[in-house]
């Protein structure tokens, strides 16, 4: 079977076990990267045993189940992303803390891919949780791309001479874009291996039970947000109230938008360029001389470019389309996101900050 609609010249290889056949049509529901093609057919349903089959049908990517799951999956991908940050951010550190974000989550990403068939054959959403909710959030691409920027113009900021500075952002932009695809390689490697186990969908009481904690689990981030001391709100719990919006958000892109333009998934490509203006909108006014505002504001502030800006762009999936697509049909999207993001920093964070309006480091009012 051949992935349609983006180009992908990789084809689903069929299992050895009959008894998983009948998922490869189930299997259509995905794009790549767990973004789904809502067109695609859902696994169908025998005739001869209606109500046994419907007891256990696997509910489809857009259903409220599979919507639902995504919340704890976004938060914890969220909080993996700003662990990582904070146990890799240190004095003389040799590599820069997205990197190791970025590898993460696509080693994860690479692995849930190789063993597609069979999470799919135990839980549909499960798989739409691990990619787009887990690895998406974990992954970001709007933060890729800011840093990148704030290297390459922090010239009147530090010492640095201009050469420098333009090294400092090409390297994070070349050596991310290797790194993230190197380990999404390296994932596919390590989960290549086939299960002699059939694995079967879990019953509706306990389908409708796993919705129910997913729903309270992002519910809870809202008096975590203020029962917690202020102090956490611009390092976690703002952040949390918008994972998953996030995350839902660059998921319906994915669903209603990817298959629109061959060769081309402009559900992510949107989703990581709306991404980058939010995260560029809340860095402007997070470092403007001339706003006077409250802790809880850049709190907020923060959690919106953390949070849902965050989770809204995503590496991971973006390098799972990189790798399925040609040579030409690749290099073209890589270009155009990063040529897109760049111009929409210009525009947003480079107005101010050459016209002198912009503080740099700034991440509280005073």
């Amino acid at each position: 079977m051949e992935l349609t609609g983006l180009g992908y010249e990789t084809r689903l290889q069929r299992s050895p076990d009959p008894s998983l056949n009948g998922l490869h049509e189930l299997e259509r529901c995905l794009t790549t990267g767990g973004e789904p093609n809502p067109t695609a057919p859902r696994t169908p349903e025998p005739e001869e045993e209606p109500q046994a089959r419907k007891e256990l049908a696997p509910p489809g990517i857009l259903s409220p189940e599979a919507i639902v799951l995504l919340a704890p999956f976004s938060i914890f991908g969220l909080l993996a992303r700003l662990g990582i940050e904070a146990i890799t951010t240190y004095s003389n550190q040799s590599v820069f803390t997205l990197a190791w974000v970025q590898a993460v989550g696509c080693l994860v990403m690479g692995i849930a891919q190789s063993q597609k068939t069979y999470i799919m054959a135990f839980y549909p959403p499960l798989y739409l949780g691990i990619t787009t909710g887990f690895c998406g959030s974990l992954t970001t691409f709007a933060g890729w791309q800011r840093d990148v920027f704030i290297a390459w113009t922090n010239k009147p900021f530090n010492e640095a001479s201009g050469w420098q500075s333009f090294i400092d952002g090409a390297t994070r932009l070349l050596f991310t874009q290797a790194i993230s695809m190197g380990s999404f390689l390296l994932g596919l490697s390590i989960g290549h291996h086939e299960f002699q186990v059939t694995p079967s969908i879990p019953p509706r009481k306990l389908r409708l039970l796993i919705a129910v904690v997913s729903l309270l689990a992002y519910i809870a981030c809202f008096p975590l947000f203020f029962l917690l001391s202020p102090s956490y709100r611009s390092m976690a719990t703002a952040a949390l109230l918008f994972s998953w919006p996030g995350s839902l958000t660059r998921h319906l892109f994915g669903s209603f938008l990817n298959a629109r333009v061959p060769h081309f998934p402009l559900g992510t490509f949107l989703s990581n360029m709306l991404g980058t203006c939010v995260t560029s909108v809340a860095y402007v006014l997070q470092n403007l001389d001339a706003i006077h505002c409250n802790i809880t504001a850049m709190a907020l502030l923060q959690g919106l470019s953390d949070g849902y800006a965050g989770c809204l762009s995503t590496v991971s999936t973006y390098a799972v389309e990189v790798n399925l697509m040609s040579r030409r049909h690749g290099w073209r999207y890589v270009l155009a996101s990063w040529i897109t993001a760049q111009l929409i920093l210009v525009l947003i964070v480079g107005s101010p900050k050459w016209s002198g309006h912009l503080t740099p480091n700034i991440t509280s009012c005073s």
